[in-house]
């Protein structure tokens, strides 16, 4: 399967997807900090200036979130998706945290964090749906096969001396 036959199968869409409706959230809640600073500068000045000072950074804060969405979303996209179409190299290890709600032993509902740990000790995260976490997974272990799978202790103390360790020859199984 060549690359670009990678970003068209669905499961690279359902990642697509997650990304931008984080995207999309983060928007929100950047647009909610500012309406909300905005609401206290105006009903406290001259009232309390300690309020009025903290409307003012809310909507300072709100504003600055919001010029670095817009920056994120312009062309090349979010940086997940440039570092998987363009540098899939830098991405050295993947691995997803499910959290299940089990209130009184039932299950309420899950939800699936993927972290995708790059080769300068930075990391980026994205939330999907539990249930289909294993084929996404799946697809990314075809596209990234230098990069290792899944969570242990030992991986993350190697990660931390030298992201480098976790690079896997191509020829390797799936798991390290």
């Amino acid at each position: 399967m060549s690359n670009n036959a990678f970003f068209l199968h669905p499961s690279m869409q359902l990642l697509r997807n997650a990304i931008r409706r984080e995207w999309r959230l983060k928007v929100v809640a950047s647009l909610f900090l500012s309406v909300l600073g905005l609401l206290f500068s105006f009903a406290f000045f001259g009232v309390n200036i300690i309020l009025t000072l903290f409307g003012l950074i809310c909507t300072l804060l709100g504003i600055r979130f919001i010029f670095r969405l817009i920056r994120e979303g312009r062309p090349g996209g979010p940086r997940l998706i440039y570092l998987l179409e363009h540098r899939p190299g830098h991405i050295v290890w993947v691995y997803s945290v499910l959290t299940e709600r089990l209130p009184f032993g039932l299950r309420f509902t899950s939800s699936c964090t993927m972290y995708f740990k790059l080769m300068d000790g930075d990391e980026v995260s994205v939330s999907l749906p539990a249930r289909r976490q294993p084929e996404v997974s799946k697809v990314l272990n075809r596209l990234l096969p230098h990069a290792t799978f899944g969570y242990t202790r030992d991986r993350e103390q190697w990660y931390m001396a030298d992201p480098a360790m976790l690079l896997r020859d191509e020829g390797e199984g799936e798991e390290r």
